[in-house]
C-alpha cells in the first residue's frame, strides 16, 4: 500500500500542530502570559521554528511527494517516503520547540531533535535528486528549482544546528536566526513554489509557460541573491558588509517581480474566472508582490542594521501571511481534488480558511511596521493569531476529510 491519504492526512496534521502549538506560544508571546512572559524570547522562536519546520516544511514537503512524480512522469513514492519523511519533521520541529521553551528542564532535547530533523531534510533533498527528469535541463530547467530547493532545505537545516548550539539557554542569537529563516524561506520554500509553479499554474491558470532562458535567468538570480546574502552576513568571525546586504535583497526582489511579470500570474485577476482556485492563486501571489516592494524598499532607505525586530518581522510576515499560507490554501483546492477524490469536500470551508488567512495578515504585519508595537498593536498581533488559528483549524478539517474519505474509498459526493 502507498498510503494515498497520507499527503491530505499531514497536510491536515501540521495545520493543526500550527494551532494548537506554533501560534498558540505566539500569541502568548504576543500577550506576555505564562510562558510567553518568562521565557519571551524561546517562545517566539519556538513559535517560528514550529510554524516554518513543523507546519510549512512538513506540508510542502507531503504535498511535493504528490506533485515529483506527477510533474516527472515517474511512478508514486513508496509508504516509507510518503509517510516517513514527514513524519521525521513534524515530530522532530515539536521536540526542537519544546526543548528550547524548557531549556532548563530539557536542555538535552535540542541538538538531538535538530539533527533528526536535518536528517529528515537530507532524505527529502536525496529523494528529489534520484528523480529523474523527463527532458535535459538545455530544454527544460523546471526540476532544477526543485533539486536546488532541497538542498537549501538542508542548508536551512544544518545552519539552525550550529544556531543552537552556539545559543546560551534556548536562545539563538538573532543574526542566526535571521540566517536559518531566510535560508529557509528565500531558498527552501520560494523556489520549492517556483518550481511546482512553472508546470501546476501554467496547466491550472492557462499562463503561457516560461522559456528554459528565462527560467535560468529567474533561478539564478534567486540563488546568487541568497549567496551573497548569506556571504555579507558575518557568521561566525567572517566581516559583515551592509551594502552587499543590501544589494542581494534589492536582487531578490527584482527576480521576484521578473518572475511575476513573465508568468503573467497575476492577469486571471483580469478576467472571468472558472474555478476558485484561479482568484485565490492570483490573490496570494499578489502578497509576494507586496513583500518584494517592501523588501526592495527597506534594502534601499534602511538596510538590515536600521530596521527593528519587529519591522523584519512584519516583512517576514507578509511572505508567509500574506503569500506563502494562503498560496497553500489556494493550490489545496486543486491538490485536495486532484490527488484525493476528485472534488474539493467542504469548499465553502476551504475558501473561508484562505479569507482568514488574507484577513490575519495586515493584522499581524501593521502593528510591526513601527520601532516596536503599542499596547493596542499588541492586542492587534493577538487578534492576528486568532484570526489565523480559525483559517488553519478550517484547513485542517477539510484536509482530515479528504484524507477520510480517501482512506475509506467513499463516494465522490
Amino acid at each position: 500500500m502507498r498510503q494515498p491519504w497520507s499527503f491530505a492526512a499531514f497536510m491536515s496534521g501540521s495545520a493543526l500542530l500550527a494551532v494548537v502549538a506554533g501560534l498558540a506560544l505566539g500569541i502568548l508571546a504576543a500577550l506576555e502570559l505564562w510562558i510567553g512572559g518568562d521565557r519571551w524570547t524561546q517562545s517566539v522562536q519556538a513559535h517560528g521554528r514550529l510554524q516554518l519546520f513543523g507546519f510549512v516544511a512538513t506540508f510542502i514537503v507531503a504535498v511535493a511527494f504528490e506533485f515529483l512524480p506527477r510533474l516527472n512522469q515517474r511512478p508514486a513514492f513508496s509508504r516509507r517516503v510518503r509517510v516517513g519523511v514527514p513524519a521525521i519533521l513534524a515530530t522532530s520541529s515539536v521536540v526542537l520547540a519544546a526543548g528550547q521553551v524548557c531549556h532548563q528542564e530539557l536542555p538535552y532535547l535540542i541538538l538531538p531533535a535538530g539533527l533528526t530533523f536535518t536528517v529528515g531534510s537530507l532524505l527529502f533533498a536525496i529523494v528529489v535528486w534520484r528523480v529523474r527528469a523527463p527532458f535535459p535541463f538545455r530544454r527544460d530547467p523546471q526540476p532544477l528549482f526543485l533539486r536546488v530547493a532541497a538542498s537549501w532545505f538542508v542548508v536551512a537545516a544544518a545552519l539552525s544546528v550550529w544556531a543552537f548550539a552556539a545559543g546560551d539557554s534556548g536562545v539563538v542569537a538573532p543574526a542566526n536566526s535571521r540566517m536559518v529563516i531566510e535560508t529557509f524561506l528565500r531558498g527552501f520554500v520560494m523556489l520549492t513554489i517556483t518550481g511546482i509553479g512553472l508546470r501546476a499554474f501554467a496547466g491550472h491558470l492557462g499562463l503561457t509557460q516560461l522559456t528554459a532562458r528565462r527560467q535560468k535567468v529567474v533561478l539564478a538570480v534567486l540563488n546568487a541573491s541568497l549567496m551573497l546574502w548569506l556571504a555579507a552576513q558575518g557568521a561566525g568571525s567572517l566581516p559583515r558588509f551592509e551594502i552587499l546586504i543590501r544589494i542581494a535583497d534589492v536582487g531578490y526582489a527584482a527576480a521576484i517581480l521578473l518572475l511575476t511579470a513573465w508568468l503573467g500570474v497575476l492577469s486571471p485577476l483580469r478576467r472571468r474566472r472558472g474555478s476558485r482556485y484561479e482568484l485565490l492563486i492570483p490573490l496570494a501571489w499578489a502578497g509576494l508582490v507586496v513583500y518584494a516592494v517592501m523588501l526592495a524598499v527597506a534594502a534601499v532607505f534602511y538596510g538590515q542594521n536600521g530596521l527593528s525586530l519587529y519591522q523584519e518581522g512584519a516583512i517576514r510576515h507578509t511572505f508567509l501571511l500574506g503569500f506563502v499560507l494562503p498560496l497553500m490554501v489556494g493550490m489545496a483546492h486543486i491538490v485536495l481534488a486532484r490527488f484525493g477524490t476528485g472534488v474539493v469536500l467542504w469548499e465553502n470551508a476551504l475558501t473561508g480558511s484562505f479569507a482568514l488567512l488574507l484577513a490575519a495578515w495586515p493584522l499581524r504585519v501593521l502593528p510591526a511596521l513601527g520601532r516596536a508595537p503599542s499596547d493596542a498593536g499588541q492586542a492587534l498581533l493577538a487578534t492576528a493569531g486568532f484570526v489565523a488559528m480559525a483559517g488553519l483549524i478550517l484547513l485542517a478539517a477539510v484536509s482530515a476529510r479528504t484524507a477520510l474519505a480517501v482512506a475509506g474509498r467513499r463516494p465522490r459526493t
